[in-house]
């Protein structure tokens, strides 16, 4: 047993001494022991035992600079210790057992040191320097760097011809002991007595260390500055005070990867401030200020200059851009370092005789170079996304500028989609060119580089591989092309579907009424075909793509090896696996150069599109108002001032605002000579026919036209004016804040406001009263509550002037008369009024009646002048005939729904999920491919990847065990023949004989000499094996591409057939509360992501975790020992990728959340635009834009950050799994237990482990975002109410059903939600057949819930419905809705043709006389001959035919259904007087023998009814005769008739 003097000999490699017996000093040995290794020890425990002692706050805090200043001369210290170590072990081989522990010990302690410094400065508050016994460790450390460079330095003096290598740690010893001075000296500086702790960030929450730090009795805190205070609740960005560590790792990001992983993302505030230099406004100012001098060039040639928004985006964004391609550049260089360390690395394990300390320089460098390489790639793409970030921030808040400040005249020419894509899709292609323009110049560099370092290994045969792979990315371009011409067809295809599905919603009552779910369905699904067809076409064609992609790297492989051994050459693991790991980055490169310049032209052509946009003309007020020097005194009371001035919208497109009703029929409504003045406090009519300039005259003085020539002055052209639209806007918030629209609340005036508007009523049945939010575009109001709240908006605002476009055309005559009275004649006397209406009644009071004619002003006088004379005042309706009296309502357009939305939640908030994606998601996404075809295609997915792991293990095979000559047999051959000018050199001296070939030879190889016979066996037998396996793998990926790609159709098919079957079986109620926007993303952008982005991110999901897995099971197969270290970093990696996931999730769902409203706002602002200017409300709605866009950048700038912290944790286990691998190899080699083959295999597949992993969780995420779709489909497909549609009844009895028409309700009630009132009660009542029945009463009376009931949109809480003696319930809703007709209130057509209007059914046998004759009967038969026949379309919404047309078709197809009951829903409403005279004369001519039931706001309407049915609060109030019950003065139904009755008119 050995003795302890025999163990310190071993450990210091001489004896055991204190003292040194040749000099009077302690010994080597001794030294080391007391004056390193104790204070060593003594000071890796102190600091580890504080590291887990100190318990830091959620707070983030400025590190101190002194505590800075620590951290970094610990780590150069740390640094410089490790080097000096190094060299001595590796390079001078004095590798005593003391110099080994002492290396490892003082790299532990100075680590551990260095942290603790890290944790200690964010409670510095707490210490003056940090505790006492971690200082007084530390000192005891100091005295051996001291001793270290005296030793070292005397060494130096005494030799004379001391190594390099030894002046080096001469150096390094000395640098450090300067730096450990140095930290002495900022230690025993005092500090300051008290101090302010400034804090950057905190969490959302107040945990204890927080309530501890405000805390002013805490003893160890100080002072916490005011300043620091207001800053405890922001989430201000630590990027801008984060230490140069922490920049470079990213750990500034921590505390918010800690919020989200305590779930605490809940909401935009959840996430960082932007940092300074990306602030939306500072983006913006920079961005406006560089754009506006560019701009000023055009002013002064008055054309659009060319690149000017490229000028921009340089001058704005050039400097950082530019300077980030160095990092890229360098990146990209040390790339190659891998293939060059790897061939370095194998060589040195096939060659016994080469030093050992060469193995570590290799693997020390291999790991270098990917350690920097990394770190350049992740700031770089950091730089560049930052870059992203703000171009498009800058581009979207200028774009939207550009609407608010635009002349109408120039941004009339575009539609909303055109605008609303410069935001969307050219912002994003412009974005992207960031990114393509540094691949750009990249791709060639890397190219051009592996090529020469191919050609450096094989000589010129690397040709023969680089010519495949050029005609396979030749053919690679050809599928693409054939996939763009797929795609343009196909998205042809989905802009019908999308259009047809929009129509269908927005029409979803005239479907439901008329039972036309599967005629929809079936008419959609055709369209659906097409577009799958198309779809198949790209995915095919993808999935070709796909196959290139995954056998190239195999066929290149092939290629090259067969014939560099079949001339005669030996394949060596170097050579091999180098080879291998170049064509891989050659691959990559070659592939992604056509899909870059795709991008540049997409981007450049986006960029032209927004160049031109962006140099719009401004409105310039100045220039279109004419202000005069000096006003006379009789003029000074002038508000509008016209004269001889001509006005034209100048524009191709002229009706881009629905709102203004600019255009009619495409034609361009102009002024002429218009003259005209309007003073202060008068009442102004004007007057006209339907398209005589009306409404155009008002945009004039608005600014809305062009001013052509003539003068115009505006007294309060900078105050604004107030508008009230015909057809209002109002926004998606609620009723309140419409009406106050920015301005402060005043309760007095807004009162008056809502009384005078006649909306406190209204108010009243409203769930939240005037804070119930309004829906997009006020679709939860009746088009008579959005005049009214429109025009209490107006009157709010308390401006000069008002221009009113018929606001009183929307309600009916009771409360029209209401708003002239309170309104009108109240509230606005004294503001100068300018009222454009038909209703010529409510002129009476006017100080002038201006009438209108082809754009020109007829006539300008009195009402008694005017009203005697004009011919358009003759119309019995437009004078307000008191024949025509209405039932009190202040809904006066309300359609079937208003009952319903009047006791039900308006709009219900759109779902959204939390957490990870439900596993029930991805088995519904199974189950649509279908079981067996989706296990399938993961069994040729891992087949796949295994015949490619075994084609490179029989490459490692191969040249393991072929012998060194094996294939000299071949030169001799060449040789024997003549070829003696074939010789090999040494090219460059990193690499092993590459080929060199005269031109003698190589005319000799073309003119076909047989190398394959000249192979040996060995090598025959060796290729063939490779070829097989080669083949084989081409296959199982042949049979995965294109399993996959049918896999993803069907699933799209069979998911968008299960969404449409459950929207449309859903009940009416449910298009209630759920917007059409939210049902038709389903059908949109959800079913675009199951078409497409899903399959294609799952099939790279998947191909990379097999991928990770092939690499992990082929490294720990060729190096064994690998599998030590793959368990701590496998579980690291599994930790990290969880932990990054609980934040990326949430930030990605905020990130979509955010992006909405600016689309939304985007979009209510350009439909909104006239008003916004005219209210001068510009800046507030700019403003508006600004703070959704910073909301939405803090989410994409916080998912930046999340993604960089994650890439660089992911790109340190890539460095480190390639170091281990690498060090192992070594250590292997060392131990004669590894062969080249198999080290050089697993070094090949560890150099591409950094992507892959960074591949396989981007992926993941990547899919778990777009598996968000199938989750939101899923939700409509199995969540969503269906329809009730019991079928007990005989099919024959149905097919003669109903015979007679009487209609029987039998004691029903109605209760709408369980918890609201009732809204029919106990109602009884019976209809016989043939009797026409008029049906009146208030709103809210339960009027339109009897026809609700009827065909069976909602269910009777009680009682039953019989038609012709059969129950309702037993009849199913398609025969029952399909034996009712009705004619609704607003006439809603489809896109298509008239024919398709009449007879949805295209199977329908109806002959075109038989159209033609009932489009006879409905006088309808000239208009269509006139349009083109039955064939013509009657565009969007029919928009090519007018209201009452569009009555009278609907009325057609009542005809042509022939029903013996027909229902009328306010039918004559919206028409004319001379519509609706036609209309009553139709009706009782052509529907004499039917039941007829007729719900009406206007008594006339129903006069001739046999019988009158009057509604109150949900009863029966009075049934019978209408001329008995108008004898009966008290009879509810004589009240309603005089209260109609308009008075002070």
């Amino acid at each position: 047993m050995p003795n302890a003097s025999s163990v310190m000999e071993s450990f210091c490699g001489e004896e055991f001494r204190v003292f040194d017996s040749n000099a009077p000093a302690f010994s080597g040995c001794f030294e080391m022991i007391v004056f390193m290794l104790l204070p060593f020890s003594l000071l890796a425990a102190s600091s580890s035992y504080y590291i887990g002692l100190l318990k830091i706050p959620d707070l983030r805090l400025r590190t101190p600079r002194r505590y800075l200043f620590r951290q970094i001369c610990t780590l150069v210290t740390l640094i410089l210790t490790v080097a000096n170590h190094l060299i001595t072990i590796f390079a001078r081989h004095e590798g005593h057992g003391f110099i080994v522990i002492s290396f490892a010990l003082s790299t532990i302690a100075l680590l551990a040191h260095f942290i603790f410094l890290t944790r200690l400065a964010k409670v510095h508050f707490l210490y003056e320097r940090g505790p006492r016994l971690v200082m007084l460790f530390w000192l005891l450390t100091l005295p051996h760097f001291i001793a270290n460079a005296e030793y070292f330095s005397a060494i130096l003096n005494v030799s004379n011809s001391a190594s390099y290598l030894l002046k080096i740690q001469v150096g390094l010893t000395v640098l450090a002991a300067i730096s450990q001075l140095l930290y002495l000296f900022c230690i025993t500086v005092p500090y300051a007595k008290f101090r302010t702790v400034s804090i950057v960030e905190s969490e959302p929450s107040l945990p204890e260390e927080r309530e501890q730090l405000l805390d002013s009795s805490s003893g160890s805190y100080y002072q916490l500055s005011d300043q620091s205070r207001e800053q405890l609740d922001r989430n201000q960005c630590p990027a801008d005070t984060a230490n140069i560590f922490s920049k470079i790792f990213f750990c500034w990001v921590n505390s918010l990867m800690k919020t989200g992983a305590k779930r605490q993302l809940l909401n935009v505030d959840s996430v960082y401030e932007l940092p300074e230099d990306i602030t939306t406004t500072t983006l913006h100012n920079i961005f406006s200020k560089n754009l506006d001098a560019v701009c000023l060039e055009q002013s002064s040639e008055n054309t659009i200059i060319k690149y000017a928004l490229l000028r921009v985006l340089n001058k704005s964004f050039g400097l950082v851009y530019y300077a980030s391609g160095i990092m890229k550049f360098l990146s990209d260089a040390l790339a190659f370092a891998g293939p060059l360390l790897l061939n370095k690395l194998v060589n040195y394990i096939e060659n016994a005789d080469e030093p050992l300390v060469h193995g570590y320089y290799y693997a020390t460098a291999l790991f270098l170079s990917t350690f920097v390489g990394s770190l350049l790639s992740a700031h770089f793409d950091y730089q560049v996304n930052k870059v992203n970030l703000r171009v498009k921030s800058s581009l979207i808040t200028n774009i939207y500028n550009k609407t608010m400040r635009a002349q109408p005249s120039e941004l009339s020419s575009y539609t909303t989609g055109e605008i609303t894509n410069f935001m969307s899709t050219d912002v994003n292609r412009v974005v992207n060119f960031c990114v393509s323009f540094h691949q750009f110049w990249s791709l060639p560099f890397q190219v051009a580089v592996t090529l020469y370092l191919l050609y450096l290994q094989v000589g010129i045969v690397f040709l023969a591989g680089v010519g495949l792979a050029v005609v396979m990315i030749f053919f690679n371009r050809y599928l693409a092309n054939q996939i763009g011409k797929y795609n343009a067809a196909m998205m042809k295809e989905k802009d019908s579907r999308v259009k047809l599905m929009t129509e269908i919603l927005l029409g979803i009552r005239v479907v439901k009424f008329n039972a036309w779910e599967n005629i929809m369905s079936e008419k959609l699904g055709r369209i659906r075909d097409e577009e799958l067809k198309n779809l198949k076409g790209i995915k095919y064609f993808d999935a070709g793509c796909v196959y290139l992609w995954a056998t190239t790297p195999v066929l290149i492989s092939l290629l090259t090896f067969s014939i560099y051994s079949a001339i005669g050459h030996e394949l060596t693991a170097a050579k091999v696996f180098t080879v291998i790991a170049l064509i891989n980055m050659l691959i990559s490169p070659l592939n992604a150069f056509p899909w870059v310049i795709n991008g540049l032209m997409e981007a450049w052509i986006s960029l032209e599109r927004l160049n031109k946009f962006i140099q719009l003309q401004n409105l310039e007020l100045e220039k279109y108002y004419d202000f005069p020097e000096t006003v006379e005194p009789d003029d000074i009371d002038i508000v509008v001032d016209i004269k001889k001035a001509n006005f034209s919208w100048n524009s191709s497109l002229p009706n881009y605002s629905e709102e203004t009703n600019l255009a009619v029929n495409g034609e361009d409504q102009g002024l002429t000579d218009i003259s005209l003045q309007i003073r202060e406090g008068q009442f102004i009519g004007v007057i006209g026919s339907v398209g005589s300039g009306k409404s155009s005259l008002l945009s004039a003085i608005l600014a809305e036209m062009k001013k052509e020539n003539g003068k115009l002055y505006v007294d309060c052209v900078n105050e604004g004016f107030a508008i009230v639209h015909q057809e209002p806007w109002i926004q998606h918030a609620s009723i309140r804040n419409n009406i106050l629209w920015g301005r402060p609340y005043n309760a007095h005036h807004y009162q008056s406001v809502v009384d005078a508007c006649a909306l406190t009523e209204d108010l009243q049945i409203f769930p939240d009263r005037d804070l119930t939010e309004v829906g997009e575009n006020g679709v939860t109001l009746s088009g008579g509550q959005k005049a009214r709240v429109a025009l209490a908006r107006a009157m709010y605002q308390d401006k000069s002037l008002y221009l009113l476009d018929d606001p009183i055309s929307a309600v009916d005559q009771h409360v029209a008369s209401y708003l002239y009275d309170r309104c009108i004649m109240g509230e606005l006397v004294g503001k100068t009024r300018i009222l454009c209406t038909h209703h010529t009644r409510y002129l009476r009071h006017a100080d002038k009646i201006i009438v209108m004619k082809n754009g020109r002003i007829n006539q300008i006088g009195t009402p008694d002048e005017i009203l005697q004379l004009s011919p358009i005042t003759n119309n019995k309706k437009l004078l307000g005939s008191k024949s025509k009296l209405s039932v009190a309502s202040s809904f006066s357009n309300d359609s079937l729904s208003s009952d319903v939305e009047s006791k039900t939640r308006l709009m219900t908030e759109e779902e959204k999920a939390v957490g990870t994606v439900a596993f029930s998601v991805y088995k519904s996404y199974w189950l649509a491919i279908g079981s067996c075809l989706a296990f399938s295609i993961l069994v040729f997915l891992l087949l796949m990847q295994g015949s490619k792991v075994m084609s490179d293990w029989w490459l490692s095979h191969w040249v393991t065990n072929m012998k060194p000559n094996a294939s000299i047999d071949g030169l001799h051959y060449i040789s024997q023949h003549g070829a003696g000018n074939l010789y090999f050199t040494s090219l460059h001296p990193q690499f092993n004989q590459p080929l060199s070939i005269s031109i003698t030879t190589y005319t000799t190889f073309l003119k076909g000499v047989d190398f394959v016979s000249s192979m040996s066996s060995d090598t025959k037998w060796y290729l063939m094996i490779y070829g097989c396996i080669a083949a084989s793998n081409s296959l199982f990926t042949l049979f995965r591409s294109f399993l996959f790609a049918y896999g993803g159709i069907k699933a799209a098919h069979v998911l968008h057939s299960a969404l449409l079957k459950g929207i449309l079986q859903a009940p009416v109620c449910f298009f209630d509360i759920t917007p059409v926007g939210r049902i038709l993303n389903r059908f949109s952008s959800d079913t675009y992501t199951v078409d497409d982005s899903l399959p294609f991110i799952l099939n790279i999901f998947l191909a990379q975790l097999v991928g990770v897995i092939g690499t992990v099971v082929i490294t720990c197969y060729g190096l064994p020992w690998f599998a030590i270290a793959l368990a701590p970093l496998g579980g690291f990696y599994l930790y990290i990728q969880h932990y990054y996931r609980l934040t990326s999730r949430e930030l990605k769902r905020l990130s979509s959340i955010s992006l909405s409203p600016i689309y939304a706002h985007f979009t209510e602002s350009l439909s909104g635009l006239s008003t916004i200017r005219a209210f001068r409300k510009q800046d507030d709605f700019r403003t508006k834009n600004l703070d959704l866009v910073t909301a939405n950048q803090r989410c994409n700038f916080s998912t930046l950050a999340a993604q960089e912290w994650f890439g660089m944790r992911l790109q340190m286990i890539g460095v480190a799994m390639v170091t281990c691998v690498a060090f192992v190899a070594v250590i292997m080699h060392q131990n004669q237990s590894v062969s080249p083959g198999l080290a050089g295999l697993a070094l090949s597949y560890a150099l591409s482990v950094t992507s892959l992993l960074s591949g396989v969780i981007t992926s993941f995420t990547e899919t778990e975002k777009q598996m968000v779709a199938v989750e939101r489909e899923s939700y409509y497909i199995n969540n969503i109410p269906k329809e009730e549609d019991m079928q007990t009844s005989d099919v024959n009895i149905m097919n003669q059903w109903p015979s007679g028409g009487t209609v029987e309700f039998s004691n029903v009630s109605l209760r709408y939600r369980e918890g609201l009132p009732l809204a029919l009660e106990k109602i009884s009542f019976d209809i016989e057949s043939g009797e026409k029945i008029g049906i009146v009463g208030r709103t809210g009376s339960g009027k339109s819930s009897l026809l609700m009931l009827l065909f069976g949109m909602v269910d009777s809480s009680e009682g039953n419905i019989f038609i012709d003696g059969i129950n309702t319930k037993d009849v199913p809703l398609q025969v029952l809705r399909s034996k009712l007709s009705i004619i609704p209130q607003d006439p809603f057509l489809f896109s298509g043709s008239i024919r398709e209007n009449l007879v949805p059914d295209l199977e329908a046998e109806i002959d075109d006389d038989s159209l033609i004759t009932v489009l006879e009967q409905c006088n309808l038969k000239d208009k269509v001959y006139e349009m083109g026949g039955l064939h013509t379309n009657v565009g969007e919404r029919g928009k090519r035919l007018s209201v009452g047309q569009r009555q009278l078709l609907c009325l057609a197809r009542a005809l042509l259904k022939d029903t013996k009951i027909v229902c009328l829903d306010e039918a004559t409403a919206s028409v004319d007087g001379e519509s609706d005279a036609m209309l009553q004369k139709t009706i009782k001519e052509q529907f004499a023998d039917r039941t007829v039931l007729t719900i009406a706001h206007r008594i006339e309407t129903i006069m001739d009814c046999d019988r009158v049915l009057v509604m109150d609060d949900g009863k029966v109030a009075e049934f019978g005769p209408p001329d008995l019950l108008m004898t009966n003065s008290d009879s509810l139904f004589c009240k309603l008739a005089r209260g109609s009755n308009p008075t002070n008119i």
